[in-house]
């Protein structure tokens, strides 16, 4: 009897550790989602930003050429930090054997997202 108690102990202790993993798993999964969804919201913000931008240039001073223009270039690049960023966090969705960030990481990762808006 005493045997069985402890096999049971042993059972629980085994399925709360796998438990907490995978709720760690999805909190990990689920926050990745919500950057996705954030920087999907800021590219269609800049996608408006670089058409009225393009628009304006086009409509006022009948600019059709903006290889010279570094806020044009300036737009199309942080277009593609943004595209990439999200990227990045689609792969890591996709492909659970990433390691979890670690709390610097995450921590370094909130400060650089808060600089940038």
């Amino acid at each position: 009897m005493n045997n069985l108690w402890e096999d049971i102990k042993k059972t629980i202790s085994e399925w709360s550790i796998v438990a907490s993993e995978k709720a760690e798993e999805f909190t990990y999964k689920s926050r990745l989602r919500l950057d996705i969804l954030q920087l999907e919201r800021k590219l269609s913000s800049m996608y408006v930003k670089l058409g009225l931008y393009v628009f304006n240039k086009t409509k006022d001073k009948n600019v059709l050429n903006f290889v010279g223009d570094k806020r044009y270039i300036s737009l199309i690049d942080n277009i593609v930090v943004v595209k990439n960023k999200i990227k990045s966090k689609k792969y890591k969705i996709d492909n659970p054997d990433h390691e979890l960030l670690d709390s610097k990481e995450h921590i370094s990762y909130e400060k650089a997202n808060n600089d940038e808006e």
